[in-house]
């Protein structure tokens, strides 16, 4: 693959590598991205004549060019690429002269469920050099060398580096004030959070590991291997690891600000707890994370589904915090300040935490792999309620804060059909999908309470929200934005409001639920009818724009009638997702649905993808096409994929001068490092068409359905038992016949002729 930037960071912890070659450098910190600073990485070997040969990660590069000088100056390796796999990535480059290969890997151990493994805050290095036997038509130099010398060495800005043999050492003060793209954006920290102190070392586990001296600030070793066939086992070995135990952010706990720590300080007091950790056990986390990346190799994705899901895995990890708070008011004269759980994820580049439409799409990721990570922000969201007092009802926060600050919401707007629907969505998700109702039991009065929202935001009795209906979509035209009637968020909003019905069903509350049932049938009947246009649904059924103002600046919109409110929008069925993933029926007619789905993707083409709308194919967002795609593979669709466009979008945003990680939108918008492309992992649930009830009638039910055109092998991924290794397998044979293999619950498969497809209930599908 060609060179272009690339992240890879450790879930919950923040450190964090962001490799930009065609910057010649990496923004490195132990408190991720926006919390980083520039890196010079010179990784590479020794040529027998002395010449230094090293991957385009140093800023040396640049000075050997610029001066043209020979000697102790850096060279590049000739062709350097890299190839991605979701847990690591390996730089390769030659040694064309001396018929050389050289590679350099950098593996973030991950395996779901393992929170010491995947907390710690460390990465795994490895180097080797192996023959080959020409590089295409350069002469060579002299002959294959029996062995190389490879070399390491760091520079960073303000830092202290320093080195002895065998390791590497780094020192640096973190302000905690995150770089904004937007500068009059204020992320400054909460008077409370000092600046953090860092440690990292760099520990080499090969004996005879040299000192590299550096007389401009930095440090680095060296090491002599024998150039050995690949496969043959040498590497120099490393451990790249980091530690603070400051707090790093100010987090809400039962309504006062607290301290929050990372999460690792549970497990390592200090770096050197932290490296013997690594150190100890590399072989064991290397082989459950290798295990893990196996699983995800194998899956029948093209190469572009792969890249994004290896891009947008690593990006979603490096906005994550997981931590432990200390609430100091509430504090015992023994154990001193309560400790709590806290798990939020940074909204890329806006820096806002836990964004509950951002998490409604990001929440595939833990019903894929970590139910319990949903868990946690579903008890967190409630403490960010604000009481509505016209609906007797109440509304959630857009997000939790910004920066280092997640004391309250921080965006200029809410959104609160939006939010309010996407939370009640996700706790019928969370609750179903892992027969969890503890979570549930606690939030009954909030659930009611998001519901009275919901029924008064229909302010005519139309079936639409006609109040509180800004949206996520805030680089669409203005039909798509705010028009007060939009097809896709009255049909989120009732799917919302029956997960409510749903949920309250399910804590035995069902007169509470039967009075929702009449008015949601009605309700669905009017926006049908209303909205379809005969080969999809209107973006909205209101083009007034009058009295209406501007959701972000507040002055009234400079038109009468919003235009292109009868265009198409990839939208419609957004609110849909997570009832089908639970075998929840729609209450919109199939058909028309899967027209709608049709109709658009031939209308909103743009180079990238679907545009919002017919009107503004350029105005992308990745997550969310990816997010219909999901959609469409549940309502039965099948077809050639449209992740190449995807992935072609990440390719542009991350060579030439960009470097903008999983870039969710175009030219227009800038939503760069972003954690919804995590929805790409929603592959391993809607192509095998996984639907998972665990509390439907008579026990849990299980079913797959996947197309059954091509051979195919799916893990299933939320059914495997992680602790001790078990995944089911969904496999299509070449006769279109389907088994499970490694099955750990029973799994009914739609359309064999011995499976069981019925199941009682009204609401479920069977």
């Amino acid at each position: 693959m060609q060179s272009m930037s690339w992240t890879v960071s450790r879930l919950g912890s923040r450190f964090t590598l962001l490799f930009e070659p065609n910057r010649h450098r990496v923004m490195h910190s132990a408190l991720g991205r926006f919390l980083d600073a520039p890196l010079d990485l010179c990784v590479g070997l020794v040529e027998p004549d002395g010449t230094l040969r090293a991957l385009p990660l140093t800023a040396d590069l640049d000075a050997d060019r610029r001066d043209g000088a020979g000697g102790d100056c850096v060279h590049p390796l000739y062709n350097p690429e890299q190839f991605d796999r979701i847990n690591s990535i390996t730089f390769r480059g030659y040694s064309a002269a001396y018929r050389l290969r050289f590679e350099f890997n950098v593996h973030s151990v991950f395996y779901p469920q393992n929170r010491r493994m995947c907390v710690m805050p460390a990465f795994y290095l490895e180097m080797r050099v192996n023959p080959v036997d020409r590089v295409r038509d350069v002469a060579a130099a002299g002959p294959t060398p029996d062995d190389i010398t490879l070399a390491l060495r760091l520079r960073r800005p303000d830092t202290q580096v320093s080195a002895q043999p065998g390791q590497i050492d780094l020192r640096y003060r973190n302000a905690l004030e995150p770089r904004h793209f937007d500068p009059d954006v204020d992320l400054t920290p909460p008077d409370s959070l000092a600046p953090a102190e860092v440690a990292e070392r760099i520990v080499s586990l090969n004996p005879g590991t040299q000192v590299w001296d550096d007389d401009r600030g930095g440090a680095g070793l060296k090491l002599t291997l024998p150039v050995t066939d690949a496969g043959s086992g040498v590497k120099w070995r490393l451990v790249w690891a980091a530690h603070t135990d400051a707090p790093v952010l100010r987090v809400r706990h039962e309504q006062r600000d607290c301290p929050a720590h990372l999460a690792y300080n549970d497990y390592f007091s200090d770096l050197d707890a932290v490296i013997t950790e690594a150190v100890q056990h590399r072989d064991d986390y290397l082989a459950l994370s290798r295990r893990f990346e196996r699983l995800i190799d194998q899956a029948p994705l093209d190469r572009s589904q792969q890249h994004l899901v290896n891009l947008s895995f690593q990006n979603y990890l490096a906005n994550t915090f997981w931590c432990t708070g200390f609430d100091e008011e509430n504090a015992d004269d023994e154990d001193g300040p309560q400790r709590f759980p806290w798990f939020s994820v940074w909204e890329g580049s806006s820096l806002f935490h836990s964004t509950l439409d951002v998490e409604y799409n990001g929440c595939l990721f833990h019903l894929t792999l970590w139910p319990d990570l949903l868990k946690l922000q579903l008890l967190q969201w409630p403490q960010y309620e604000e009481a509505h007092a016209p609906s007797s009802g109440s509304i959630l926060s857009h997000d939790l804060g910004s920066g280092v600050d997640a004391t309250g919401q921080r965006s200029f707007h809410a959104m609160e059909v939006e939010e309010n629907s996407n939370y009640l969505l996700m706790l019928q998700a969370y609750t179903r999908w892992t027969g969890d109702r503890e979570p549930l039991m606690k939030l009954k009065p909030l659930v009611r309470r998001l519901t009275r929202y919901l029924l008064w935001a229909d302010r005519d009795g139309s079936g639409f929200p006609t109040e509180g209906n800004a949206n996520t979509l805030a680089d669409g035209p203005a039909a798509v934005r705010f028009a007060r009637k939009q097809t896709y968020l009255a049909i989120k909003r009732l799917a919302g409001m029956r997960a409510a019905a749903d949920l309250l069903r399910l804590a035995n509350r069902a007169d509470e639920a039967r009075e929702l049932d009449a008015r949601l049938e009605r309700d669905a009947r009017r926006v049908d009818d209303a909205a379809w246009l005969g080969d999809h649904y209107a973006i909205a059924c209101d083009n007034s724009a009058l009295e209406m103002l501007h959701p972000e600046t507040g002055k009234p919109v400079p038109f009468e009638r919003l235009p292109g409110t009868d265009a198409y929008s990839i939208h419609t069925a957004n609110g849909l997702l997570l009832p089908i993933m639970v075998g929840q029926t729609s209450m919109f007619p199939k058909d028309r649905l899967t027209a709608d789905l049709i109709a658009a993707d031939r209308e909103n083409q743009g180079r990238y993808g679907d545009g919002h709308s017919s009107e503004s194919p350029d105005c992308v967002r990745i997550s969310l096409n990816l997010w219909r795609d999901m959609v469409a593979r549940y309502l039965g669709l099948s077809g050639p994929s449209s992740a190449q466009q995807y992935w072609d979008l990440q390719v542009m945003s991350n060579t030439g001068d960009n470097s903008l990680g999983f870039a969710d939108a175009y030219i227009n918008d800038y939503l760069a490092h972003y954690p919804r492309g995590i929805v790409a992992l929603g592959y391993f649930l809607a192509t095998p068409r996984l639907a998972i009830n665990r509390l439907a009638p008579g026990g849990a039910y299980l079913t797959v359905e996947p197309d059954r055109h091509m051979p195919q092998r799916w893990p299933l991924l939320p059914l495997a038992d992680w602790a001790a290794g078990r995944v089911p397998v969904c496999v299509v044979d070449p006769h279109g016949r389907v088994t499970i293999e490694a099955e750990t619950d029973r799994v009914i498969v739609h359309g064999n002729e011995d499976s069981d497809d019925t199941i009682s209930g009204l609401e479920f599908i069977g």
